[in-house]
């Protein structure tokens, strides 16, 4: 089993155990948050610090477990610091664990290069012991692979790398998001849901034009009535203007779209 498939394994056992009640919780926290009560915001408060500590636990997962995850456990994986061949410091666990939300283009990198943006960023090196012997003896045998001090000049290069890689993929990223929203449309229920909106009293109370409006949002989901047992297709179409987000809520009744007065709510 290589060092590479080994490492998605571990990402993805710490994944499940950290993040996984992370969505359960926040499917809760949805569902709080749209009813108005004294009771369900505390709840909805609660459930938020929860999701708050699942992100840090994430993060902290190497530092928790002194520098080995429970999937690098599994793994019989370790951290290195790669220019001293020794265990990584706090320091460099904490930082190669914060680039968490790139994870599926960290995936890519990693299946590609061996190593994720953290560890570029960090300078470190997840293997095996036996890997690290065998990468501890190819350094031997090739002076050529040693690794000189690291000057500033060479630290702020790095920095400038990593920084301009990050960028490079947030950007990508919401690139992507902006094609899929804008495929989004040409759709019914999106011109049903912007008419809409920009028909209702919230959006005059705005006194903007329509170029303001953005469209950030699109959500499909798909519900079952308990009595007829029938399926009922519902969309979620968000909009933002002046940094106010509105949500416009539409069901799927007899092939034709058609917005939900009841659930959509401008407060």
């Amino acid at each position: 089993m290589s060092i590479r498939f080994k490492r998605l394994m571990a990402f993805a056992i710490d994944w499940t155990i950290t993040l996984f009640p992370f969505i359960v919780i926040f499917s809760f926290l949805t569902a709080f948050l749209r009813q108005q009560s004294e009771i369900n915001t505390l709840i909805a408060l609660l459930l938020f610090l929860i999701v708050i500590f699942a992100f840090v636990a994430f993060i902290l997962r190497d530092v928790i477990f002194k520098g080995r995850s429970l999937g690098k456990r599994i793994f019989g994986l370790y951290i290195y610091e790669k220019s001293s061949l020794k265990q990584a410091s706090v320091k460099q666990c904490f930082f190669r664990n914060i680039f968490f939300f790139l994870y599926i283009i960290d995936g890519i990198i990693l299946l590609a290069t061996g190593q994720t943006i953290g560890d570029r960023a960090a300078g470190t090196l997840v293997t095996s012991k036996q890997g690290m012997e065998s990468y501890n003896k190819d350094i031997q045998a090739d002076s050529t692979m040693y690794n000189p001090p690291v000057s500033n000049k060479r630290k702020i290069k790095r920095a400038i790398e990593v920084f301009t890689l990050i960028v490079g993929c947030l950007i990508i990223f919401m690139g992507l998001i902006q094609i899929a929203l804008n495929t989004r449309k040409n759709t019914d229920e999106y011109k049903i849901a912007y008419s809409y909106f920009i028909e209702s009293h919230a959006f005059e109370e705005l006194n903007v034009e329509e170029a303001k409006i953005r469209f950030n949002q699109y959500s499909w989901h798909t519900y079952t009535t308990e009595k007829e047992h029938s399926a009922i297709q519902t969309v979620e179409i968000g909009f933002m203007v002046n940094f106010k987000s509105f949500e416009v809520v539409c069901h799927k009744e007899n092939d034709k779209w058609q917005v939900c007065k009841e659930c959509t709510l401008f407060e």
